[in-house]
C-alpha cells in the first residue's frame, strides 16, 4: 500500500467486512437483547464506514466500497459456520475474534502509513472498536456464567 488513500480504503474494507459479519449473525438470532446489542454495534460499523468514505472523498480520493477478496472468503466462512445452528456463545466468539483481528490490522496500517491528521479521523473509530471488544467480552462472560 503506497498512498494513504490505499491504507484508508483497506481500513474501510475492514469496516465493510464487519458489517457483513454482523448482518449474517444478527440474521440468525431471534428478537431479544443480544440481537439488539449486536444491531447497535452494526450501526457503529456502518457509521465508521460512512466517516471513512466521506474523509477519503472530501480529500481527493476515491472510496472503494465492498469487502474485497478477503471479505468474500470471510463471508463464505461465516455462511459455512452458520449452516448448522450457531449458538449465541459461538456467535459472540466469532464476532469477538473478527473484531479483535480487524482492529489490530487497522491500527497497524494506521501506525505505519498515515499522517497525524488521518490518524485523528480514525482515533474515535478505533476507540469505538475497543469498546465493541469490551462489550462482546462482557456478553460472552454473561453467557458463560449462565451455562
Amino acid at each position: 500500500m503506497n498512498t494513504s488513500f490505499e491504507v484508508l480504503n483497506k481500513i474501510l474494507q475492514g469496516e465493510h467486512m464487519a458489517i457483513e459479519q454482523y448482518q449474517a449473525y444478527i440474521g440468525k438470532l431471534t428478537d431479544g437483547p443480544l440481537r439488539n446489542h449486536l444491531s447497535a454495534i452494526l450501526t457503529d460499523h456502518k457509521n465508521h464506514a460512512t466517516r471513512i468514505s466521506y474523509y477519503i472523498q472530501t480529500n481527493g480520493g476515491q472510496a472503494e466500497e465492498g469487502v474485497g477478496l478477503g471479505g468474500i472468503i470471510a463471508d463464505w466462512k461465516t455462511r459455512l459456520t452458520n449452516m448448522g445452528e450457531a449458538t449465541p456463545l459461538e456467535i459472540l466468539e466469532h464476532l469477538y475474534d473478527g473484531e479483535d483481528k480487524g482492529l489490530a490490522r487497522a491500527v497497524q496500517y494506521s501506525e505505519r502509513s498515515l499522517s497525524s491528521a488521518e490518524k485523528e479521523v480514525l482515533n474515535p473509530i478505533f476507540s469505538d472498536e475497543h469498546d465493541h471488544l469490551k462489550q462482546l467480552q462482557s456478553l460472552r462472560a454473561g453467557l458463560y456464567s449462565n451455562i
